[in-house]
C-alpha cells in the first residue's frame, strides 16, 4: 500500500512540475514590439520555415499568405523581435545533429554497460558482456517507461541475480557501485569544467565541489579501518532508521568488496568522465539542432548539474524536475548570449522556453533507445515477474 501511495505521489509531482513548467513558456510565435527597450504591444503569429532567418517568413492571424518580417527597428520608431513558440524550435530541426546526438547516447549506454560488466567480473560472476548490455537496457526501458517505485536498477539487479544464482549480495553492491562511481565520475566532470569560469559559475563551483569534499571525506573513513574505528562506523550505522541502515551497510559492504580492486575503481571512474563527456556532447548536438544558442562551455557545466540532480528519486525518470532545472538554469546563463537584442527579462525567458523544448525532446529520444529494453524483456526467456520484484523487495525490507 506505501509503494502505491508513493507512486502516486511521485506521478501527482510529474504533474505538478510539468504544468507549471509549461504554463510559464509560450507555445504560440510572437512578435513583440518595444519602445526604449520596453514592451509595447505583441501580436500572435505562425512562423513559416527558418525561425533564424531574416527577415523571417510569417502568417498573421487572418491571412493567408505569410509575409517577409524584419527584426530591429521599425519604420514606426518601434523595436520588433520574433519569439518562436515552444514547437516552432522543434520544427527546425537539423535531422543529422540529432541523429549524432542519439548516437552518442547509445555509444554511452555501451560504455556504461561494459564498465558494470568490468564490476561484475571482479566480484566472480561469470556473466557474459553482452548479457550485461542486455540487461542494461532492461534497465534503462524500466528507468524510462515504466512508472513506479521500482527503478531500473533494481530490476537488471533481479536478472542479474536470476542469472547467477548464489551470488546475491555481489551482485546488488556491483549495482550499487556501478551507480555511485557513475554519479562521481559526473560530479568530477562538472567539477573540473567548471574551475575555467569561475567567475560565472561561483555558486555552482561551491555546491558541486563541496558535494566532492563530502563524499570523498566519506570514501576515506569507508576505506580505513583506524578511521572507522575512530568515528565509530559500525555504531552509526546500527543507531540510523533501519532502511537507511539497512542501505548504507550495503553501501560499507560494497566498499569492502572492492578494496583490492582500487585500480578497478580509479579506471571506471576515468572511463565514466569520458563517457559523460559523450553524454554532454549527446545533449550538445541536440541543442545546436534545435539551434539553443549556447556554447559549448556551458554544457560542459550545467549538464552534470542536472543530471545529478535529476538523478534524486523526486520523480520517475527525473520527468517534471529535470524540465524546471533546464528552465531555470538554461534561463539563468544564457540569457546573456542574447541580452544585446533583447532585456535581461526576455532573453532569461526565451533561453528557458529553449532549455525546456531540449529537455524534452531529449527524454523522448531517450524513451526511443529504452524501447530496445523492452524488445529485450519481450524475447527474454528468464522474465522477470512482479512476483520476483515483491519477493525482493520484502527480503531487503528484513533484512
Amino acid at each position: 500500500m506505501k509503494r502505491h501511495l508513493l507512486t502516486v505521489v511521485k506521478i501527482a509531482l510529474v504533474v505538478g512540475l510539468i504544468y507549471y513548467v509549461f504554463h510559464s513558456i509560450h507555445f504560440e510565435d510572437r512578435l513583440v514590439y518595444r519602445v526604449a527597450g520596453k514592451q509595447v504591444a505583441e501580436e500572435v503569429v505562425q512562423i513559416v520555415g527558418p525561425w533564424q532567418a531574416d527577415p523571417v517568413a510569417c502568417k498573421m492571424e487572418g491571412q493567408a499568405a505569410a509575409r517577409d518580417v524584419l527584426r530591429g527597428a521599425q519604420a514606426d520608431g518601434r523595436d520588433l523581435d520574433v519569439q518562436p513558440g515552444f514547437l516552432t524550435y522543434w520544427r527546425n530541426l537539423d535531422p543529422a545533429l540529432f541523429a549524432l546526438g542519439a548516437f552518442c547516447y547509445f555509444i554511452t549506454a555501451l560504455i556504461a554497460g561494459a564498465r558494470w560488466w568490468w564490476l561484475l567480473r571482479c566480484n566472480g560472476t561469470d556473466v557474459s558482456l553482452g548479457e550485461t548490455l542486455r540487461f542494461t537496457w532492461i534497465g534503462v526501458f524500466f528507468n524510462t517507461v515504466v512508472p513506479g517505485n521500482t527503478g531500473g536498477d533494481v530490476i537488471k539487479a533481479i536478472y542479474i541475480m536470476k542469472r547467477c544464482p548464489g551470488h546475491r549480495v555481489q551482485v546488488l553492491v556491483s549495482v550499487i557501485v556501478d551507480r555511485v562511481l557513475g554519479l562521481a565520475s559526473l560530479a568530477l566532470l562538472g567539477a573540473v569544467v567548471v574551475l575555467f569560469a569561475l567567475d560565472r559559475f561561483q555558486e555552482i563551483a561551491i555546491a558541486i565541489w563541496g558535494v566532492i569534499g563530502g563524499v570523498g571525506l566519506l570514501g576515506l573513513i569507508a576505506f580505513s579501518r583506524r578511521l572507522r574505528q575512530l568515528v565509530h562506523l559500525t555504531w552509526l550505522l546500527e543507531r540510523l532508521p533501519h532502511k537507511i541502515s539497512h542501505l548504507l551497510k550495503l553501501v560499507d559492504q560494497a566498499v569492502f568488496f572492492y578494496r583490492d580492486h582500487k585500480m578497478v575503481i580509479a579506471a571506471s571512474v576515468l572511463v565514466g568522465v569520458l563517457n559523460h563527456i559523450i553524454s554532454v556532447l549527446s545533449v550538445l548536438c541536440i541543442g545546436y539542432s534545435l539551434g539553443v544558442g549556447m556554447p559549448p562551455f556551458e554544457y560542459f557545466v550545467l549538464i552534470p548539474v542536472i543530471n545529478i540532480v535529476s538523478a534524486l528519486p523526486v520523480s520517475p525518470n527525473g520527468w517534471g524536475w529535470g524540465e524546471a532545472l533546464y528552465k531555470s538554469l538554461f534561463g539563468t546563463y544564457g540569457a546573456p548570449y542574447l541580452q544585446g537584442a533583447v532585456s535581461a527579462e526576455v532573453a532569461k525567458a526565451t533561453m528557458g522556453t529553449r532549455g525546456v523544448a531540449l529537455s524534452v525532446l531529449y527524454r523522448l529520444h531517450l524513451t526511443f533507445w529504452s524501447l530496445l529494453g523492452g524488445l529485450f524483456v519481450l524475447f527474454e526467456k528468464d522474465r522477470v515477474t512482479k512476483a520476483d520484484i515483491d519477493r525482493e523487495v520484502e527480503i531487503e525490507e528484513h533484512e
